[in-house]
């Protein structure tokens, strides 16, 4: 019998999750320093032990109601092969080890409408979860701004 770790967080009331395997940290909330000419979703970046992070606000990324930092807030920081970047959540609730059965596709109905970034939903007891697509939050285009921003840096002098 096969399984599978996921770490289950809240947007909202509702649970979300993200498979282990893309996540490297889950740090609390800190300010974020905006950016110009970015997606409305990426936040703006943060320094963390020398690595530059892409935030995304993921409510606005998956268009719900705006968030405000709480003392729950968490930033999960993932890792997309190179690529790293930090996802805004409310909280983080647990991290569970789910079973293959327990795990249900989502249905063609869904597929209809903007739930491309829902990979599975886990059906455990009374709770329904969700779980994420990391690589589909993602497009094209989003990818080569947050590669970009990974790797640019200073050539001038500050000022």
């Amino acid at each position: 019998m096969e399984t599978k770790q996921i770490v289950v967080f809240k947007l909202l009331d509702e649970e979300y999750s993200i498979d282990i395997m893309h996540v490297l940290e889950i740090i609390n909330y800190e300010p974020i320093r905006e950016v110009p000419e970015v997606p409305d979703y990426v936040e703006g970046i943060v320094n963390l032990r020398g690595t530059i992070y892409p935030i995304f606000n993921l409510r606005t990324r998956l268009h719900m109601m705006p968030y405000m930092a709480m003392d729950d807030t968490k930033i999960i920081l993932i890792h997309l092969g190179e690529l790293k970047v930090g996802m805004i959540v409310d909280s983080v609730c647990e991290i569970l080890t789910i079973q293959e059965e327990e795990l249900e596709q989502k249905s063609k109905v869904l597929e209809k409408y903007e739930s491309k970034y829902i990979e599975e939903i886990v059906k455990k007891d009374d709770r329904m979860i969700v779980i994420l697509n990391v690589d589909l939050l993602l497009a094209d285009d989003e990818e080569e701004l947050i590669n970009h921003e990974n790797n640019s840096s200073c050539n001038a002098e500050c000022r």
